[in-house]
């Protein structure tokens, strides 16, 4: 089920987690946030890191720098969540999460913002000095009422800055990971999209969030789901501290003994071969005509995106070879060999 060598366990003679609470990858005392669309598997990616830095395992080939975990979670059921930890738990030879230190507070009603409750998060984090917090969701975790906040006030994300400065004071060497939701058109985009993109766009609500409580993102783009196996790509983006892995995409896949059940982990793949954009679907439909048509005329006619994304959806079916330059300048038409020149795997898909 799993080696001995994926089971390797951090030491302290690597003195590099020394900085690092993910080798090269996560900074020490830093607030990060984890970005995807609604289903884009943030729970997922959470749960596995939560399991490795209780486990003091390797993630994706990085050390880590191990720990008590403690889990706060607004927005997953308890029953849910607790089945993942117990299955990546198996995953790495245990019997179940209960086995590892993670302590859970699940549907406990925390709140950005409110003191009360923030005094009761910080009570359990001076008791237990957690190297990693995982909080689900930010959007879930907005108070409502009189004293309510949208993620559209800025004022949501000083008083998440806040807390989460309170959180990392009471624990010093831990770090913290936010799941926050992107905007619905996100979930069109490709994967060159997700990498050129600023957080603030990745990040649904107000910029302040990211410009003030994110120190390290990871975007996070699902490319497959079941009845393949489960797929998705991180692309990471630090703010105030240079990350190598912003130089890199993560590709990452669920191993697991059988759907839903029994033992799974998440392992780093090859990269793998993503699928068209929405934005590039919708254009595909337009070039099908054969006719050429200029960037000026797809903006009119793809309003609902920006010119940016319609940049980036013709420099997509242009890599792919379902487009050709035209003679004109900023003129694009089908390419009449696409049939044979498009990967068959990505033609099926558009």
């Amino acid at each position: 089920m799993v080696t001995s060598e994926e089971l390797l366990k951090s030491d302290i003679e690597l003195s590099n987690t020394d900085n690092w609470l993910i080798d090269n990858w996560f900074p020490i005392g830093h607030r990060g946030i984890d970005v995807a669309p609604e289903g884009g598997c943030k729970t997922t990616l959470g749960c596995w890191w939560s399991v490795c830095i209780a486990a003091n395992v390797q993630i994706f080939g990085h050390w880590v720098a191990g720990g008590p975990v403690l889990m706060i979670d607004e927005e997953t059921p308890e029953a849910d969540l607790t089945k993942q930890l117990d299955r990546f738990s198996m995953g790495l030879g245990y019997h179940d999460h209960t086995e590892l230190p993670i302590t859970l507070l699940c549907k406990n009603g925390f709140r950005f913002g409110r003191k009360t409750e923030l005094d009761r998060v910080l009570s359990v984090i001076h008791d237990l000095k957690p190297k990693f917090i995982r909080l689900d969701s930010y959007i879930a975790m907005l108070p409502a009422g009189r004293q309510g906040r949208s993620e559209n006030d800025s004022g949501s994300g000083i008083a998440a800055r806040d807390d989460l400065n309170r959180m990392l004071d009471a624990s010093p060497g831990c770090n913290i990971l936010l799941a926050a939701h992107s905007p619905k058109p996100v979930a069109q985009w490709g994967i060159k999209e997700y990498g050129t993109a600023a957080m603030q766009e990745l990040v649904r609500g107000h910029g302040s969030l990211v410009g003030e409580a994110c120190d390290t993102g990871f975007a996070i783009k699902k490319l497959s789901e079941y009845p393949k196996p489960l797929q998705f790509a991180i692309v990471t983006k630090a703010r105030r501290v240079a990350v190598p892995m912003s130089s890199e995409i993560v590709y990452v896949e669920m191993k697991e003994e059988r759907y839903g059940e029994g033992w799974a982990r998440l392992e780093q793949v090859p990269p793998i071969p993503t699928p068209p954009s929405g934005i590039a679907r919708e254009l595909f439909h337009l070039f099908s005509d054969g006719a050429p048509h200029s960037e000026h005329e797809i903006t009119k006619r793809s309003s609902l995106h920006t010119k940016k994304e319609n940049r980036l959806g013709i420099e997509e079916l242009l890599a792919n070879k379902f487009i050709l330059k035209h003679k004109e300048p900023f003129t694009y038409r089908l390419n009449p060999n696409y049939k044979t020149d498009v990967n068959p795997d990505y033609l099926k898909q558009l």
